[in-house]
């Protein structure tokens, strides 16, 4: 036997302890680090309300005078842009669908699918998604692309949408001065690089369903038409902001509108609802004055509150309009 073990290897191997010690230290830091991102994801937005909060309780009488001396024109303008960038915005989706399904699918279904995806966003934003596509499958019957085939079709249309807040970006940086003058550059470099990306990804499993949302990329005109559908919805968002901040006595130059769109798309990543208006609003020219940029961003909530719900209400006659009586028989056309 001489210094052999006496062992068989087979039976010894998985008994020991050191290797095991050793990811001991990094699985408590993961445990420990899983309450901390849980806590911080609720102060951020949290702190963001609770100075919008503060601002009503403590000068809610000037915040009021504010509010009504606002002219109405500016509201009706600001919900007629919005209103647009709706329309818009459900057309991009609209086009992503039609490359994914290889058919144009009906606007009625597209669009009453994302007028309840956009009530259900005006709540809480993470719950636009699962929304729409529940709709869709119920407004479009057989119609409707399975869920396997446009799980990736919203990433499209947020890249071309980051393209965009570089741009943005880029205008704020040249006056401003809050945001580095390489940052944009980077995150337009970012963007366009991910939709390369995903282009070869769609190229490489083209024929399997999961890569369908993808499709889009692959069709230069649905792509044109896509990037052109979200260069339009932004300037329309560019429009709504302008008006209102217009209206308040806000600063109005490109910089200062560009830079409260960018916070507005920053801080519409959390779940603040239509506390998304004065967050932004107070985040971007709070300095310049607090009660007339509260004042402002809550004009720009109740905007998009009253766009989404005639969004809604417009869509749902038009589909009621659908059902034609023939020969006494009611036909639902989608």
């Amino acid at each position: 036997m001489g210094g052999r073990s006496r062992f068989h290897p087979r039976f010894t191997k998985g008994v020991q302890g050191p290797p095991m010690s050793s990811a001991r230290p990094s699985a408590r830091l993961t445990q420990t680090a899983a309450p901390l991102r849980k806590v911080l994801s609720a102060l951020v937005p949290a702190g963001a309300l609770a100075m919008v909060a503060y601002v009503f309780l403590t000068k809610g009488s000037q915040l009021a005078a504010a509010l009504v001396a606002v002219s109405p024109v500016i509201l009706l303008g600001a919900v007629a842009a919005h209103l647009l960038t709706l329309v818009l915005r459900t057309e991009a989706w609209r086009t992503v669908l039609g490359a994914a399904a290889g058919k144009r699918l009906s606007p009625r279904a597209v669009h009453a699918a994302n007028a309840g995806a956009f009530l259900a966003g005006t709540v809480q934003g993470q719950a636009a998604m699962p929304t729409r596509v529940a709709l869709l499958q119920r407004f479009g019957g057989a119609d409707a692309p399975a869920v396997s085939k446009i799980a990736l079709g919203d990433a499209p249309i947020v890249l071309f949408e980051v393209c965009g807040s570089a741009v943005l970006a880029a205008i704020v940086s040249t006056a401003v001065g809050m945001i580095p003058g390489w940052a944009p550059w980077a995150l337009l470099g970012g963007a366009l690089a991910i939709l390369i990306a995903l282009r070869a990804v769609y190229g490489r499993f083209r024929h399997r369903d999961i890569a369908a949302g993808l499709r889009v990329l692959a069709e230069p005109g649905a792509r044109n038409r896509l990037a052109a559908i979200v260069a339009g919805f932004t300037a329309m968002a560019f429009l709504r902001t302008l008006i209102v901040m217009a209206g308040f006595d806000l600063p109005t130059d490109p910089a200062h509108v560009c830079l409260v769109l960018f916070t507005m798309g920053a801080v519409g990543l959390l779940p603040l609802g239509i506390g998304t208006g004065p967050a932004s609003m107070v985040a971007a020219l709070g300095t310049t004055n607090l009660v007339t940029a509260t004042a402002a961003g809550t004009v720009v909530s109740a905007a998009t509150v009253l766009a989404v719900v005639l969004y809604a209400g417009a869509v749902w006659v038009w589909r009621r309009l659908a059902l034609r009586p023939m020969g006494g028989t009611a036909v639902r056309v989608t």
